[in-house]
């Protein structure tokens, strides 16, 4: 993983670009496919975590912050999805150009 403040900026950038849709459900209704958009969110987090892109750590409390901020009281429920998204993620790296081996 790159080190430094460009590495750190291109982290803090990933994060953003993923969790965008995640924090965007806070601004919606029930129903408006959270569990699907998280999971997704946790999937590729895992991917980069796997090609060695993401800490794993920063990568799910990113989740874990973003997801509850959106969907307060369901923290159950979030953890079941970020755990199942980030497990499946890891078998798939998530290389540089996006392409899964």
């Amino acid at each position: 993983m790159a080190g430094g403040g460009r590495g750190r900026r291109r982290t803090e950038r990933t994060l953003a670009e993923v969790l965008g849709p995640v924090e965007a459900c806070g601004q919606l209704a029930e129903g408006a496919g959270f569990s699907d958009i998280l999971n997704r969110a946790a999937y590729t987090l895992g991917g980069l975590i796997a090609a060695d892109r993401m800490p794993r750590e920063e990568a799910k409390q990113a989740l874990r912050d973003t997801a509850q901020a959106a969907r307060p009281g369901q923290e159950q429920r979030i953890e079941q999805i970020i755990r199942s998204g980030l497990e499946a993620g890891l078998t798939k790296p998530l290389h540089p150009a996006g392409r899964r081996p």
